[in-house]
């Protein structure tokens, strides 16, 4: 299971990076225009990673809270399946018990 979120986290991160890469690419103009360079400033691609690696952390934050709460919601299931499954025994046993 894990592997499955980290394998969608990291096609969510690729694909934020393409489009990141991407609006780069279409600024670049208008940042040859303004700066006389070829791309945003070297701290501003590092501002930019870090806010975009602070949104995979949240989304993957979240992605774990809402597993554990779907394990937690799985026990509460099974709990309630042993439950009736031992009312259910000790109903046989007492008709069990009533036929002989």
């Amino acid at each position: 299971m894990d592997s499955e979120l980290e394998e969608r986290l990291r096609a969510a991160f690729r694909d934020k990076l393409r489009l990141l890469q991407a609006e780069l690419h279409a600024a670049r103009g208008r940042t040859v225009a303004a700066r006389g360079r070829a791309g945003p400033l070297p701290c501003t691609r590092v501002l930019l990673k870090r806010r975009e690696v602070a949104e995979v952390e949240r989304e993957l934050q979240n992605r774990r809270e809402e597993f554990q709460q779907r394990m937690q919601r799985l026990a509460q299931r099974r709990q309630q399946l042993a439950r009736r499954e031992r009312q259910h025994r000790d109903a046989v046993l007492r008709f069990d018990s009533f036929l002989k």
